[in-house]
């Protein structure tokens, strides 16, 4: 697990802080061929959930892909431990999961709009 946080990194998280998503999926792609193992991995579920969540606004909603997409973040987000980059993984795996809720009842027209104050922020902490 790498120790530090690049700008690259601080930037991609600032977009998805944002609510760029599309901005942060790329962001977070682009670091990917720096990484390896466990970094590489969390930066795999980050680019899935920036895609997803910005499904909340593409072509006016779209409920299925956002779950499936939130889907499969969380089931990568599973194995990855508890923190890396400083960022809670388990703080986000439960705001995932939460947001899986609401895209589901969103899904079935229980709900007219994505409550988007699910929406977890990321925070990093460089390790001292």
């Amino acid at each position: 697990m790498s120790t530090l946080v690049s700008e690259d990194l601080r930037k991609a998280v600032k977009l998805f802080n944002r609510w760029q998503f599309a901005e942060a999926a790329e962001a977070f792609e682009k670091l990917l061929p720096l990484h390896a193992g466990t970094d590489r991995a969390l930066l795999d579920v980050l680019g899935l959930l920036s895609t997803g969540f910005n499904r909340i606004w593409h072509k006016g909603g779209e409920p299925n892909a956002l779950v499936n997409y939130l889907e499969k973040g969380l089931e990568q987000l599973e194995p990855l431990g508890t923190n890396s980059w400083g960022i809670d993984t388990q703080a986000l795996r439960d705001s995932v999961a939460q947001c899986i809720e609401e895209a589901m009842r969103w899904r079935r027209g229980d709900v007219d709009v994505y409550n988007r104050d699910l929406i977890p922020r990321l925070e990093l902490h460089d390790p001292t």
